[in-house]
């Protein structure tokens, strides 16, 4: 398994560094373009990678803007952009996908995402699913508009004080530090993410993991959360994409997995085609926790029946 870095541009020159692992199997099936979470980068889904390569799927992880690869001058680390935020990383994964049919233009092509990543990957593909073969949601979430309406009133007053680059430490407590309270007798403050230790661990030294993000992106993503889940954007998913939900029943930041459930209702409601599996004791990072060889199966053979 190789990982190669790759860099595509974008219309704002941008430039999207994107971690790519290429098939190894003896067919070459399709590419999973897989979006990353708040605080992490695409470079911690090598694991995932190796199972997949070898049944023919290439994983194409890209870094948004101010994580990982894609952090500049114009983009430091945790913000997203001084302006219409949210508009520049959707507008990034649509031109991931563009580019990642072109070079795999006679096989599939399906959208996934872990957190915030599937957050961004819905609302990609509220624009451009018809481009699509299937959708991945791990780890996500589900609140009514009121809730995000709320959500902002804090943030838009410590962003007046902080500034759009500057981070909150009231912020902090609101949503990391809340998820971390929910782990009994934690070790790190980050055992909300998984049981395993050694992930922890290694999420822990990750230099590109566990930083705060500015008070913009955090307004920009919340913004974007009330646009995604609106029954007007929803009602833009193809009819017939077919969804896969997967998380778990101990994640703090999904309400313990209630979050994601009411993801599962809604898309039944909207007739949207969705499967969903959670796993009783997965925290947020199932693919880093001790459930991963069953999450990583669940998606292959969900991703077998998405072949073109």
């Amino acid at each position: 398994m190789t990982e190669e870095r790759l860099h595509l541009t974008t219309d704002d020159q941008h430039d999207i560094g994107i971690h790519y692992w290429p098939a190894t199997g003896e067919k070459s099936l399709g590419a999973l373009v897989w979006l990353h979470g708040m605080a992490e980068h695409g470079g911690r889904y090598g694991a995932l990678a190796g199972h997949l390569n070898q049944l023919g799927w290439h994983l194409y992880c890209p870094d948004h803007r101010g994580h990982g690869l894609s952090i500049n001058d114009k983009t430091p680390k945790g913000h997203f952009a001084d302006a219409h935020g949210w508009e520049c990383v959707i507008n990034d994964a649509c031109r991931v996908i563009e580019w990642v049919r072109e070079r795999h233009s006679q096989q599939s092509c399906v959208l996934g995402g872990h957190s915030m990543g599937s957050f961004i990957a819905l609302g990609t593909a509220e624009q451009v699913g018809d481009k699509l073969d299937g959708l991945i949601l791990c780890g996500s979430d589900y609140h009514p508009g009121l809730y995000y309406r709320m959500m902002q009133l804090p943030i838009r007053m410590v962003r007046m004080k902080n500034g759009k680059r500057g981070i909150s430490g009231l912020l902090h407590k609101m949503t990391f530090g809340t998820w971390a309270k929910q782990v009994v007798d934690p070790s790190t403050d980050f055992d909300w993410l998984s049981a395993d230790p050694q992930q922890v661990k290694l999420y822990i030294e990750d230099d590109l993991c566990g930083f705060d993000c500015t008070t913009e992106t955090w307004l920009q993503l919340v913004q974007g959360l009330r646009q995604v889940h609106s029954v007007a954007q929803l009602s833009d998913l193809p009819e017939t994409l077919p969804v896969l939900l997967v998380g778990g029943e101990a994640d703090p930041m999904s309400n313990m997995g209630k979050g994601m459930m009411a993801l599962e209702n809604v898309l039944h409601a909207m007739e949207q085609p969705v499967e969903a599996h959670f796993w009783p004791e997965g925290r947020h990072e199932i693919l880093n926790d001790l459930c991963r060889d069953e999450v990583q199966g669940v998606i292959a053979s969900w991703l077998g029946k998405r072949v073109a």
